[in-house]
């Protein structure tokens, strides 16, 4: 349950700051609730911890080989978020500056992503509760 406390609180500082305007922030911290809500389905679906990555594809594809489900359009949300977890943050891996290269639309797209994960990852819990 810890791990997904943390993903509804990286959920909320990723909406921050979004409004505040720091789009590549507001992308990786998108990132990590994403990571932090799959993570917290490890331990509840398959009892055990899970794995020291942060590629959301891969952690998916454990999840969906024991009957975690989500739709194709969230699917292309995590291979896009995936992305965000280096080039948000590295101007080596952005190819520029990441504080100048990421859009609103690009963060915003993120934090519904991470949101509707969240929101699931409450719902397998018993909650219902988002960001």
């Amino acid at each position: 349950m810890v791990w997904l406390r943390e993903a509804l609180h990286e959920c909320k500082v990723a909406k921050m700051l979004l409004e505040g305007g720091l789009y590549n922030f507001a992308a990786f911290h998108s990132h990590q609730a994403v990571e932090k809500a799959l993570k917290s389905l490890f331990y509840l679906v398959l009892r055990r911890e899970p794995p020291k990555r942060h590629n959301l594809l891969e952690l998916y594809r454990e999840l969906r080989a024991a009957g975690v489900e989500f739709s194709p359009d969230l699917v292309e949300g995590l291979a896009v978020l995936t992305k965000y977890y280096a080039t948000s943050r590295y101007p080596d891996a952005a190819g520029g500056p990441p504080s100048e290269l990421f859009t609103r639309r690009e963060a915003s797209y993120a934090v519904e992503v991470a949101s509707e994960i969240a929101r699931l990852a409450s719902l397998a819990y018993g909650g219902g509760e988002g960001c």
